[in-house]
């Protein structure tokens, strides 16, 4: 009797026990503090709010399904490179003349690590997909971001501004930061600012301080970031073979956030990208997912899509004549400069639009050289990207391997050509 008298009062703090039991439960709030875990978050929350809007960009604009492939190899008997897919093997559109005419200008260098990538903007076609490593270790160089982006990020930075009304045009007057940025030349000194460049000027000479000013000025964290994932960053780019992000951490820190634009930033990069970064702008902003499958037993493979806009065609056209600078008058003049002269040179009259970046890291040492770019800027064709890792013994720069990329690919179409005519 005694026990059902009691079971309806236990009954309502039972209701309420359970229910107090099943709330969802979050752990403390992170301290204000900074700490490895507030890294972690801050990342995250870059990755959440910039690449997610890319990846979705980057996924409707992929092909419905990409096999995946085993390695690459050489087939004499058809003269093409192949690899397995499957239970099946398809046909590659690497061109034998520029991978191994490529391979063997790495290896004649000796270059601790490098790659080199040409691409057709227009369909996404990989032509060249070179590795090399000194010790013989290349385990998929050209598609994980081996080296910092550094000036590079100068156009995703040049692409923002633009957004911004900043015209190539633009003026920057400026002093010191030629090598090394500090906060005081961030801001204006009538006194000492005797330098100016224009935007364009500046991209092409690579010119640290200039960025950095007009970031602190007209750009924030969250513009940057956007702009970064418009360029691929933090995204899975769709590809035969898994190809790493590359990783782009913006601060919300004016100097860290200036820096970062500038080139000097915690930004890595893989040569596949680079190769994809000039070639979103020789597209006219429009994104379009490499491949590499010619075809899969004899069938066609799988057919692509047509890409997606992802920067305001305006802003691309700006970018590719500012990128002109680089070769013409800028960091990249002096490799191209002989092919003006030479009567021979299948590069005479081809206008090239390109970015050099360079960085060192010391401890181990490392020197980084990078070029993308594209050709010609009137009626694009081809898309490179080539980057070099040397030690302390200086042996290669990537400008150079890129303009030895272009004039054999535009070696190949000239002799295609004449043998077409006849």
């Amino acid at each position: 009797m005694s026990q059902s008298r009691l079971a309806p009062w236990l009954l309502v703090p039972c209701v309420v026990l359970f229910v107090f039991l099943a709330l969802p439960w979050h752990g403390p709030r992170a301290s204000a503090q900074g700490g490895p875990g507030d890294v972690k978050m801050d990342a995250r929350r870059q990755l959440d709010g910039g690449a997610l809007a890319v990846n979705a960009s980057v996924a409707q604009a992929a092909p419905a399904a990409q096999p995946v492939l085993g390695a690459m190899t050489y087939d004499a008997g058809l003269d093409r490179y192949v690899a397995s897919s499957g239970q099946a093997r398809a046909v590659l559109s690497v061109s034998p003349r520029l991978q191994q005419g490529l391979e063997k200008l790495l290896a004649s260098y000796r270059v601790p690590l490098g790659a080199v990538v040409l691409l057709e903007p227009s369909t996404g076609r990989v032509l060249a997909l070179v590795e090399h490593s000194e010790d013989g270790s290349k385990a998929r160089i050209a598609l994980q971001p081996i080296a910092p982006a550094a000036s590079i990020f100068k156009i995703v930075t040049s692409a923002a501004l633009l957004d911004r009304g900043i015209t190539p045009e633009s003026e920057v007057c400026f002093h010191g930061g030629k090598h090394r940025l500090q906060k005081r030349h961030l801001a204006d000194d009538p006194r000492r600012d005797h330098r100016c460049l224009t935007l364009a000027a500046a991209l092409g000479k690579s010119a640290n301080v200039v960025f950095a000013k007009l970031a602190g000025r007209d750009l924030s964290a969250e513009l940057l970031r956007a702009e970064s994932a418009r360029f691929l960053f933090n995204a899975n780019i769709p590809f035969a073979w898994p190809v790493e992000p590359s990783p782009a951490l913006i601060s919300e820190e004016p100097f860290e956030l200036a820096t970062t634009a500038a080139g000097f930033g915690p930004v890595r990069m893989s040569p596949l990208h680079g190769a994809l970064m000039a070639a979103l702008v020789a597209n006219g902003g429009r994104f379009v997912p490499p491949r590499i499958v010619e075809e899969i037993d004899g069938a066609p493979a799988p057919a692509t899509a047509q890409g997606r806009q992802v920067i305001r065609p305006e802003v691309a056209a700006a970018l590719g004549n500012m990128m002109m600078t680089t070769v013409t008058e800028g960091t990249a003049r002096k490799v191209f400069r002989r092919d003006r002269l030479a009567r021979r040179s299948p590069l005479r009259e081809v206008s090239v639009a390109g970015k050099t970046g360079s960085l060192s890291e010391r401890d181990p040492f490392r020197d980084y050289s990078w070029f993308v770019g594209f050709a010609p800027v009137g009626d694009p064709q081809i898309a490179v990207a080539a980057v070099t890792v040397n030690d302390r013994v200086w042996r290669v720069k990537a400008p150079f391997l890129a303009h030895e990329a272009l004039k054999a690919y535009f070696e190949d179409s000239v002799r295609g050509v004449r043998t077409a005519a006849r």
